[in-house]
Order: C-alpha cells, then sequence, then structure tokens
C-alpha cells in the first residue's frame, strides 16, 4: 500500500517504481541476475519505503503487476542458486495471485533444482490447472517425473507438449531420454535426431550429448539384433 503522502510524491514514487521494474526485467533477459534482483528489491524498497518488516508481508495492496515482479524476482533468486529465498519470493507472488500459472511453474523450477520433485510436479499441475496448453510448463512436469522413474508419465507429458508444438526441442530431448530408460531404443534414437535437427544454438552442450546418447543406443541395437 502506498504511504500516505502528498499526491506528487505519490507520483514521483509510482514512476520511480515502474522505472526500477523495467530495469530489472531488462536485466533478467539479459541473465543479468545479480542486478535484475537489485533493481526488483529498489522497486519493492520504493513501493514500501517506511513500512517496517515489509518484505514478505501479508495483506497489502499492490500494484496489479506485482505478483508478476515477486514472480521474477524469484526466476533470479533461483538462477543465482538461492533458492530458499526464491521459494519464499513465489510465495509472496502466487499470495498475491494464485492464478499467476507463470509463478507456479517458476515455483516447480526451483523446487526440482533441489530434487524435491514431488511438490515440483504438484506446482506444474496447479500451473497446468490454470493454463492446460503452457508447454514450458508440460516439459518442465516430464523432466520432474522422469527425474522419479514414472517413465510413462513423463513420455506423456512430453507427448502432450509435442501436441501442441511439435518443434519444441526440449520435449524431443526429453523424450527421447525417457524412451532409452524404457528400452525403446529405435524411437529413442528418432527423438534425440530430432531433437538436433530443432535445437537452438543456446542448447549446443545437450546437443553434443544428443549425439553421444544416439551413438549408444545404436550399438546396443546392434547387440540386440
Amino acid at each position: 500500500m502506498l504511504m500516505k503522502m502528498n499526491e506528487n510524491k505519490e507520483i514521483r514514487h509510482s514512476e520511480d517504481y515502474k522505472k526500477w521494474i523495467k530495469e530489472g526485467n531488462h536485466h533478467l533477459k539479459q541473465k543479468e541476475y545479480v542486478a535484475a534482483l537489485i533493481c526488483y528489491d529498489n522497486a519493492i524498497e520504493t513501493l514500501f519505503r517506511g513500512i517496517e518488516n515489509h518484505r514478505f508481508s501479508k495483506g497489502l495492496e499492490l500494484y496489479a503487476e506485482d505478483s508478476r515482479i515477486w514472480d521474477n524476482r524469484g526466476v533470479a533468486l533461483s538462477a543465482l542458486g538461492r533458492f530458499d529465498e526464491a521459494l519464499q519470493s513465489f510465495d509472496v507472488a502466487l499470495e498475491l495471485d494464485p492464478l499467476n500459472s507463470r509463478a507456479w511453474s517458476n515455483m516447480g523450477v526451483s523446487m526440482a533444482s533441489i530434487k524435491r520433485f514431488d511438490e515440483a510436479i504438484n506446482c506444474f499441475n496447479k500451473g497446468l490447472e490454470i493454463e492446460p496448453e503452457n508447454v514450458d510448463t508440460l516439459d518442465n512436469k516430464g523432466t520432474a517425473l522422469f527425474s522419479l522413474s514414472k517413465y510413462d508419465e513423463a513420455l506423456e507429458s512430453f507427448n502432450q507438449a509435442l501436441k501442441l508444438n511439435p518443434e519444441d526441442a526440449k520435449a524431443w530431448a526429453g523424450k527421447g531420454s525417457v524412451l532409452r530408460f524404457m528400452n525403446r531404443y529405435k524411437e529413442a534414437i528418432e527423438s534425440l535426431e530430432k531433437f538436433i535437427e530443432l535445437a537452438p544454438p543456446e542448447l549446443a552442450a545437450q546437443n553434443q550429448e544428443a549425439w553421444a546418447m544416439i551413438l549408444e543406443l545404436k550399438l546396443l541395437l546392434e547387440k540386440e539384433e
């Protein structure tokens, strides 16, 4: 809630708040996570200046976009490996807007990063209840299910993603890995080759892993024959 100030101060604080958010979003997009976090914290300090213990306060009347800002703040913290703080930030985002499907998905990613896979899947499911056709969330859910060796469910999640976006490289990679562990080597090779065909430059490391996996699978197929 904005402090009771004269109108000019409220306007100035509002402009400062939006400026910090815009700058933070720019840094986040550039993967400059420390700079992004500083900007988001400055935005929050600007909005709540003078209110004691405002960080993670309850029941505050906030601007409509605040849930997204706490979500972005959590993404920056997670990228920096500060997962406990990230989860707190996602909690605030979801308290402000329980229908923020992106925050549910990002919280799930953080949960999975610290191997809390069951909780991660619950987050992904909540996100999918709100936005059933979110391909990224389906990919992340598939990866978490794979980590729990729930291969049938993981395959289903990746297939759902590919039905929505047949050019989703991440889903092809995940599907290939699942099929490999299901001993469906030929299908795994086809999926991994599709991943290599579609993989963007930033997935170069995974591309090399996929080639190595394909060679391994071809050797296994030769032995079966």
